[in-house]
């Protein structure tokens, strides 16, 4: 568990820096819910495509999996984005309800998806 948790950090990491900068980038001209949409797809995307293979090596990779696994990441999105509202709406600071945001959703999403990913093939 320990090397599939370093590897999904780095990797967050790398996905989180670029929904991150979408996500910033587009408070300028959208709200922050909106924002926020655009900015999961753009992680969804990455980590169905990468994560099956380099996060959880040795784990299911097929096509079924990806598709569980992002099924899972859309729950967790609902999840953040509820979230999000909630933390904004109390704190009234998008960067602090993001970043409070972002923690709980990785904690999730790291749960999930390697429960999914790392499961008994039958």
């Amino acid at each position: 568990m320990r090397a599939d948790a370093v590897r999904f950090l780095v990797a967050g990491g790398l996905n989180t820096a670029l929904t991150s900068l979408i996500y910033f980038a587009g408070l300028v001209v959208l709200p922050s819910g909106l924002s926020y949409t655009i900015a999961w797809l753009a992680g969804l995307l990455f980590v169905m495509m990468f994560y099956p293979e380099r996060v959880f090596l040795g784990g299911r990779t097929g096509f079924a999996d990806r598709l569980a696994m992002g099924g899972s990441i859309i729950v967790v999105f609902l999840i953040g984005l509820a979230s999000l509202h909630f933390l904004r709406s109390i704190q009234q600071k998008t960067a602090i309800a993001f970043f409070l945001t972002l923690a709980v959703t990785t904690i999730l999403n790291f749960l999930i998806s390697r429960w999914i990913l790392r499961r008994p093939c039958r």
